[in-house]
Order: C-alpha cells, then structure tokens, then sequence
C-alpha cells in the first residue's frame, strides 16, 4: 500500500522539481510537505525497523495524517479544512477570554459562599455510621 504513494510523491517531484523549480516546486506547498512528511516516516520506519530504536517507532504515529492526503483530492474539504486552520488564532483567543471569565465566577464564588457547601445540613443523612475509612454502613 505504501508503494503507491511512494511512487506518487516520486512522480510529483519528478514533474515538478523538488525545492528550486519555481513557485510550482514540491516542497513549496503545504499540501506537499504534509505528503512528504507522511511517506519519509512511512519509509524511514520501514527501512529502520530494530526494537531498540524507540525513537523510530514513533515516526508510525505520522500515519494516522494519512487520511489528511485525500484533502488535497477534494476541493471543498480542502477549503474547509485550510479556514479551520486559519481560524485557529481567533478561536485560542476566545478560548483565553472563555478562561478568564471562568476564573472570575471561580474567585466570585469562593467569595460569595465562603466555604458554605463544605458541610451538608441534611436530616437523612444522620444514619450514616462512619466506622472505616473509606466504607460507610447506612443502618436504619
């Protein structure tokens, strides 16, 4: 399965240049270094396959971005996918607003309760008999 996309990036180079062929080279798209990224760890993990090389083991983690390859396929996901990715910077910021407003009502509570729910006042819960540590035995 992996030779197919080896001989695809092949291919790709081959037409069109590696680094220095222009705009249009290889290596110049992300799309294309994702791609890369995925066969050279597919290859060096099979080429190096020795138990004590942990480190190359976890180079079999980059195939799960796999799937990431038919994106640059399909038109529509890529763009929905690409605007995913462009979003990312305001959504970290209302992520840090969202955080800031959580520690607030975190602070305004532990204020305003000042411990009041630590202990519970309630009737039923008086037959509790608490012999050990951690059992409890509820006798009626």
């Amino acid at each position: 399965m992996s030779a197919f996309f080896y001989c695809e990036a092949i291919i790709k180079i081959i037409a069109l240049g590696f680094v220095a062929n222009g705009k249009k080279s290889y290596i110049r798209e992300a799309w294309n270094i994702l791609d890369f990224t995925i066969v050279m760890s597919a290859l060096i993990s099979m080429i190096v396959n020795d138990d004590k090389l942990k480190a190359i083991k976890t180079l079999r983690v980059l195939r799960v971005l796999r799937p990431l390859r038919l994106l640059n396929k399909n038109r529509g996901l890529k763009l929905a996918i690409t605007s995913l990715f462009n979003s990312l910077p305001a959504i970290s910021n209302l992520l840090l607003i969202m955080f800031f407003f959580v520690f607030l009502l975190g602070i305004l509570s532990m204020t305003l309760f000042n411990g009041g729910m630590y202990y519970c006042y309630d009737n039923h819960l008086e037959n509790i008999n608490y012999r050990q540590k951690d059992a409890f035995i509820i006798t009626m």
